[in-house]
């Protein structure tokens, strides 16, 4: 964990100072909190230049820290550069929340790992910048936005920490770099107030949700968003040829993490402004005060439009592809019909920043409760709109409205998940106006401060409530097996490798060899024999890859399943972690066959129906073997426990388990003593629990135990879906084909082999 929250610090850290030195340079006479947007945005433009860099990441990991040094010396030097220790601390509860998701679980981890594991891609792209050797065997998409991953592979090679370590605390540090945004628009405020801005428009209820299922992307474009309109609402006071240049360095943030996407809020929201502003300059000076005007900015905004261009040289060839290659499908490459990980479109009262039920994929838990919540907060909303007006501030809520009318535009010529982040985006500038007439008090009599003091607080712990619930649910994935997996890299070498299981991070935990999967991401990736019957849950094992599949490649890794079907001989056994095997091919396999085993690793011959009179017919010999026991499991709460009554001979059996466990299970019983550890992947694998030695007929009792901490949510129940017992010593065997009848074999052979796999 330590590794995560680090990697967390110097995000923020880098954000600030590198945005402040950005802001001072063009002109800033003092502290301004757009600095950590403009900061992040030019820490990924210059992160991008290690995909070209000689050396990749390591010189540009090395120029970033010294950038980020020289600015945080130029700015302490300066104390009206210097941020505010006290602002700072006003997003200190924003900074606890991101942490709740950790303490739920007790572990660092993989955020956001559940049925739609798109993190699995993005660590693998990450990987790919960090490592020239993982990037020869998956190239980076062509017209995918990769700023955040340059950064995290930067900030991994100047730290050395791992690829998912980085982004996790790169990650965190987002909803934190939004609440300090959130100041730059209420900086008339007390310390108080402004620890209610930073919280209530950093964090709202779909900005939690989002970060907690792992999305990164959203929650740093509503930062980015948030400072454009601080930025364009302060631009009458800027002064220097470089005032334009934030604006440039937003822009070429956006596009980093949006790619040309997330322009409709920079065009409406400036072309918006912008038109307003040129109308009042007309109405004042008219239309030669305007072109006067317009011809003294030429300079500035030449200056900012070479600054953007030279910027994105990195990425221009992603951003022409992003066109040309996703104009098809509504300018995003996702079809208007994909729910993505949605159950439906999301409601737009959730952009209110409260919702009563965690899980924000689903319908409110009592309508009625939501509306009314909804009800106050739009009020609140629509009374900030009419201060911000009367105050000069316009630009707040036409944003707001514009960024509804994205959402509103989405809902209908897009996807509902791509209509969903547009929602996200909005949702912390309608919490700014909610939050407006509530910490700005001065121009109120003392009865009213009384009464906004008391819905600045109902306001506050209505959201931060709606955020614990919604984290207390996210999950994260555990790394004991990925740590496993990323052991075997060096012995692997880079060779074809062949995955017998269902990992969807098994590319990344193996970056820099082809990795090959029968079931990746829950899709047949090679096929899988017939008898096997395969869906999406069932175990995996050598039965279910042909001899093609695994003459193809020079290395195999498996779970350690004792109830799996025996490898080829070819197949030499180098090294065995808890969890898996690996083996290294030495010689080809031969094509073997099997009967209609289904789940199981093999099957009973009935030499008296048709099928086996056919197979006797041909003539050749089979593996025999003893059939291992499957039995049932059981679901254990957190904190709980759950005895198991096996029921098994005496004698001693290796047993495993098909397992779902977010949180560690203490497994013992009759002299095993076991800690299986947690694992959130998909339901398949068999895994090895240890040796069980029975001594009396209809023996053998397990009790598993799950353990929990302070916030763990009841919905972190482990499931001990399938138990399986092996007896130990019962050898393979390989008879003629005539002895096997009525024994349980693994595979068999004819004799003049004329059907094969």
């Amino acid at each position: 964990m330590l590794p995560i929250l680090l990697n967390a610090l110097l995000t923020c850290v880098i954000s600030l100072f590198l945005g402040q030195a950005v802001l001072r340079l063009c002109g800033f006479r003092s502290w301004s909190w757009i600095a950590p947007p403009v900061g992040i945005s030019v820490a990924m433009l210059f992160s991008l230049t290690a995909i070209h860099a000689p050396g990749r990441c390591l010189p540009v990991a090395v120029l970033l820290g010294a950038m980020t040094l020289a600015a945080i010396v130029w700015c302490c030097r300066a104390p009206e550069h210097r941020p505010p220790w006290r602002d700072l601390v006003a997003a200190a509860p924003v900074a606890a929340m991101v942490f709740i998701p950790y303490l739920a679980v007790g572990r660092g981890g993989i955020p956001g790992v559940s049925v739609d594991n798109d993190m699995a891609a993005h660590l693998l792209w990450a990987e790919g910048i960090l490592s020239a050797q993982a990037v020869a065997v998956t190239p980076l998409p062509l017209d995918y936005p990769i700023g955040p991953h340059a950064m995290v592979a930067v900030l991994a090679e100047g730290t050395g920490i791992r690829i998912d370590e980085s982004f996790a605390g790169w990650a965190m540090a987002l909803p934190i770099l939004n609440a300090w945004t959130a100041l730059a628009l209420f900086r008339r405020s007390a310390w108080l107030g402004k620890l209610l801005a930073a919280t209530v428009v950093g964090l709202p209820f779909l900005i939690a949700a989002y970060y907690g299922e792992g999305s990164f992307k959203e929650v740093l474009l509503a930062g980015i968003v948030l400072a454009l309109v601080a930025f364009l609402m302060d631009f009458g006071s800027l002064g220097g040829r470089g005032r334009w240049v934030p604006l440039a360095l937003l822009v070429g943030g956006v596009l980093s993490i949006y790619s040309v996407a997330g322009l409709p809020w920079l065009l409406l929201i400036g072309g918006a402004w912008l038109a307003v502003v040129a109308l009042g300059q007309a109405f004042r000076a008219g239309r030669a005060g305007l072109v006067a005007a317009a011809r003294r900015e030429l300079p500035a905004a030449g200056i900012a439009c070479a600054v953007l261009l030279v910027s994105l040289v990195p990425q221009f060839p992603r951003l022409i592809d992003f066109v040309s290659l996703r104009a098809s499908a509504n300018g995003t490459g996702i079809e208007a019909g994909d729910l993505g990980n949605l159950v439906a479109p999301l409601p737009g009262w959730e952009a209110f920043g409260i919702w009563n039920n965690a899980d924000f994929r689903m319908p409110p838990a009592s309508s009625f409760t939501a509306g009314m919540w909804t009800a106050f907060v739009l009020g609140l909303v629509l009374l900030g709109a009419y201060r911000a007006v009367r105050t000069g501030r316009w630009l707040l809520p036409l944003a707001a409205a514009l960024s509804m009318l994205i959402w509103k535009t989405s809902a209908h010529s897009q996807s509902p998940y791509v209509a969903a982040k547009a929602l996200v985006v909005a949702s912390p500038l309608l919490l700014a106006l909610a939050v407006l007439p509530l910490v700005e008090k001065r121009a109120l009599q003392p009865p009213w401060r009384v009464v906004a003091s008391v819905l600045a607080l109902l306001l506050f712990f209505a959201v931060a409530r709606s955020d614990l619930r919604a984290l207390r649910i996210s999950q994260v994935g555990p790394t004991d097996h990925a740590s496993e997996l990323r052991s075997l890299r060096d012995e692997i070498g880079g060779e074809p490798t062949l995955f017998i299981g269902n990992d969807d991070f098994i590319q990344w935990e193996l970056a820099g060899s082809p990795v090959d999967a029968p079931g990746l991401q829950n899709f047949e990736r090679i096929p899988i024999p017939p008898q096997k019957a395969w869906v999406s849950g069932q175990a995996l094992d050598f039965d279910s890859v042909s001899a093609a599949a695994l003459n193809a490649h020079r290395w195999v890794v498996a779970p350690r399943d004792p109830a799996g079907s025996a490898p080829p001989p070819q197949l030499h056994l180098v090294r065995q972690t808890p969890g898996y095997s690996l083996w290294r091919r030495v010689g080809t396999v031969k094509p073997r066959l099997i009967l209609k085993e289904g789940e199981g690793p093999g099957a009973v011959l009935h030499c008296d129906t048709s099928e086996g009179r056919r197979l006797l017919s041909h003539g050749g010999f089979a593996a025999v073997r003893q059939p291992p026991l499957v039995l049932p499991g059981t679901g254990i709460a957190p904190g709980g426990s759950a005895p198991v009554q096996l029921r098994l001979p005496p004698g001693a059996w290796e047993l495993g388990a098909q397992y779902f466990a977010p949180l560690p299970v203490e497994v013992s019983g009759d002299g095993l003593k076991v800690t299986l550890p947690a694992n959130m992947e998909r339901l398949g694998s068999r895994w090895r629990i240890g040796v069980l030695r029975v001594s009396a007929p209809g023996g053998g009792t397990l009790n598993f135990q799950v353990g929990d901490h302070l916030l763990t949510p009841d919905s972190d129940a482990a499931a001990i879906v399938q138990l399986t017992a092996t007896r130990v010593g019962g050898r393979e065997r390989v008879v003629p084909l005539r002895q096997a009848c009525g024994k349980y074999v693994d595979w068999y052979r004819y004799s003049s082999t004329t059907k094969t796999r």
